[in-house]
């Protein structure tokens, strides 16, 4: 699968993972109202419907976490947070010792007659 198809998958799955549960609620809550009622018909089949919604639901979810493995396991370039560039480290002696270095340079640029 290429990346889209997963990014794609991804956002499907995510938006059934949000949404199925608020479907299931309002089916189940139905399910209770017609049984109070006393449609005893409808109220089973709002249950049998939540039945399914729910095994949809968790289905949902299984997929999704499926594929955000498959997107990390792909290599998909995660956005860096906003800094400087990550590079090789460098050692702390390194550090003081290029920067005791540019200044030593800027020290003599300036005593130099122009």
């Amino acid at each position: 699968m290429n990346r889209d198809g997963l990014r794609r998958g991804l956002g499907w799955g995510l938006v059934a993972t949000l949404v199925l549960p608020v479907l299931l609620a309002v089916v189940l809550g139905l399910g209770g109202l017609l049984g109070q009622l006393g449609d005893a018909a409808g109220a089973v089949v709002c249950g049998r419907i939540g039945l399914v919604v729910g095994v949809a639901w968790l289905t949902a979810i299984v997929g999704t976490v499926a594929v955000t493995a498959a997107c990390v396991l792909a290599g998909h370039p995660r956005p860096r947070p906003p800094g400087p560039p990550r590079g090789r480290r460098r050692s702390r002696r390194r550090l003081e010792r290029l920067v005791a270095e540019r200044l030593a340079a800027e020290r003599e640029a300036r005593e130099r007659p122009s």
